[in-house]
């Protein structure tokens, strides 16, 4: 099977050569969410060195079950994972094989929570993906992805009590349209 990223650092003891560059690995862990998930990151915390340059601390987040052009369970886990790095002062990469599917799906998330934050409304969520588009073409790469960026806002409104009662219905029938838009992707 090929490959479909190039291993830009090491998963275990040791270390990786680019030329006069050495990516380190110091360790790694399972990342813990507070609540039940069947998602699965690892932590991998590496140093990187270059010539004439003080050594780099480099936090990796990888998520390890997010299959390719599919879906991973639409929970609070990619909001949660975004909310422990948001206060991160060095830049942040998020990136998959394309770096359009998987990462646009992360950027788009990030994109309405930071609309929130500032306390506006959300706007139509095609408008942002749009916007995005013109960064980065083609983010978003299937239905099921952008199904499941509002499907995890969703969850999180309810789950915060931010959608009224009346509104709960149509969430439950857009939540099972979503599961069977969903399965076997």
């Amino acid at each position: 099977k090929a490959k479909k990223c190039a291993e830009y650092y090491p998963t275990k003891d040791g270390e990786l050569y680019f030329n006069d560059i050495v990516v380190q690995f110091k360790r790694q862990e399972e990342f813990v969410f507070p609540f039940e998930t069947k998602i699965k990151l690892e932590v991998t915390y590496l140093d990187v060195q270059v010539p004439g340059h003080p050594t780099h601390s480099c936090t990796h987040y990888h998520w390890v079950d997010w299959p390719d052009r599919c879906v991973p369970p639409a929970d609070a886990a990619p909001l949660f994972l975004l909310n422990s790095i948001a206060y991160t002062r060095t830049p942040i990469v998020i990136h998959c094989s394309a770096g359009i599917g998987r990462t646009g799906s992360i950027v788009l998330l990030q994109h309405a929570m930071e609309v929130l934050e500032k306390g506006e409304n959300l706007a139509e969520m095609n408008g942002y993906l749009l916007e995005l588009r013109t960064q980065r073409n083609n983010s978003v790469q299937t239905d099921q992805q952008y199904l499941y960026v509002h499907q995890v806002l969703l969850t999180y409104f309810r789950s915060i009590g931010f959608l009224p009662e009346t509104i709960l219905p149509a969430l439950d029938a857009f939540t099972a349209a979503y599961n069977s838009a969903t399965t076997g992707f």
